[in-house]
């Protein structure tokens, strides 16, 4: 079955503000929040700084995406400059955010990608904003034509 363009409107939107504290991994923190206020879908934005980071870019072959790469680490602090992503569940219900960001080292240098669970621990504070609306119901699966695991939206 080949996926198709999908979406859905909300009726009503909340939002959450708040900060992570230094040590605290961004991934984590963030998913933490989400099951404090019992939110299993939303978009998230942060910025802030982290102490490390991991992440991965898609790899292509012929030019077209076949999987993730290699992970990539970057062992010194960085300005987290944007992010953002979706809170969804994953094949197994449980909680899953789908993260992507932009940092910059401190000679300027620009790096990107598709952050790690557990690999990008906060350096002094993380700001971020979760809105979510508990009518639509994310879930990220695997899907066997794209060769990624991908969002799915429902109502």
């Amino acid at each position: 079955m080949t996926r198709k363009n999908h979406s859905f409107k909300v009726s009503n939107t909340y939002t959450i503000y708040g900060s992570l504290a230094e040590g605290t991994d961004l991934m984590e923190g963030i998913l933490d929040e989400c099951e404090k206020h019992n939110i299993r879908s939303g978009v998230v934005t942060c910025i802030g700084s982290l102490k490390k980071v991991g992440y991965v870019l898609f790899k292509a072959v012929n030019g077209l995406p076949s999987g993730y790469g290699r992970d990539i680490a970057i062992e010194n602090p960085v300005e987290l400059v944007n992010c953002t992503g979706f809170i969804c569940e994953d094949e197994n219900n449980n909680l899953d955010l789908h993260l992507h960001g932009l940092v910059a080292e401190e000679d300027g240098t620009l790096s990107a990608g598709h952050f790690l669970r557990g690999k990008n621990p906060t350096l002094i504070t993380v700001e971020f904003s979760i809105t979510y609306g508990n009518e639509i119901r994310a879930s990220r699966s695997f899907d066997q034509d794209l060769g990624f695991k991908v969002i799915n939206f429902s109502k």
